[in-house]
């Protein structure tokens, strides 16, 4: 198992720049939370998105690559053409497609894309992560919390304090780090920001592979569905 050191989240908005902060801690990077948190780019409604937080490592010298089944964004035809090529496509999507979430990550998008990040789609599966994991590379994810956690649907209170409501709530997507397989292979142990989460009640937890994968492609709804590989640039990466 991946040794990863993750922080209680400050607030309900701070999973992604969180879950960012502890695959630095891991590649011995002494960039502070606080300082994650300042830097990541937030959405106007809260929250990030994966891609934001890529960007920062690329910012930053790592290297990345970002798995995405996110069809909102992108059609699947996209995946075999250059990364000059993706980048014309996402700017005539602009150009017929309205929706503010989706104009900021394809802008956010087409930075990566230009700052040398790698995109890929990629049936996932469990070999697929084992091939991340047996090189001590941990998966950054985006994924539905409301799916992982099996919980009722969230919205803002006055405050802007999460509650669950079965009715009136909306789906939530969330970040955690994936950090290999546990000792029952059908499990993946997984680091997660939110420690008072409805299900586990901990920071580091062991799910179903079925049941997480089921998550992350869930993660969609929020525009999530990615996994993130980052690591130092001069470190061999898996072989696509």
């Amino acid at each position: 198992m991946i040794p990863i050191k993750i922080h209680t989240q400050p607030d309900d908005s701070t999973c992604g720049p969180t879950s960012l902060h502890a695959v630095y801690r891991y590649f011995k990077d002494a960039i502070s939370l606080s300082e994650v948190i300042k830097e990541v780019p937030y959405l106007d409604e809260g929250g990030t998105l994966e891609v934001l937080l890529a960007c920062h490592a690329l910012q930053r010298g790592y290297s990345a690559r970002i798995y995405t089944y996110n069809l909102h964004i992108f059609d699947p035809t996209w995946f075999t053409l250059s990364n000059e090529d993706i980048i014309m496509k996402l700017e005539k999507q602009m150009q017929v497609k309205k929706g503010s979430k989706l104009h900021r990550a394809s802008h956010a998008y087409i930075e990566f894309l230009r700052l040398g990040g790698e995109l890929r789609c990629r049936d996932l599966t469990k070999t697929m992560l084992r091939e991340y994991f047996d090189q001590g590379i941990p998966l950054l994810t985006g994924l539905s919390a409301t799916y992982l956690y099996q919980s009722a649907r969230e919205l803002e209170d006055e405050l802007g304090k999460s509650i669950y409501h079965d009715v009136r709530g909306f789906t939530m997507g969330h970040f955690v780090v994936l950090c290999g397989f546990a000792d029952d292979p059908k499990c993946i142990v997984v680091a997660d920001p939110y420690r008072e989460n409805p299900y586990f009640g901990d920071n580091y937890y062991e799910v179903k592979a079925s049941h997480l994968i089921n998550s992350i492609m869930l993660g969609m709804a929020t525009f999530d569905a990615n996994l993130l590989a980052i690591q130092p640039a001069t470190q061999v990466t898996v072989q696509e």
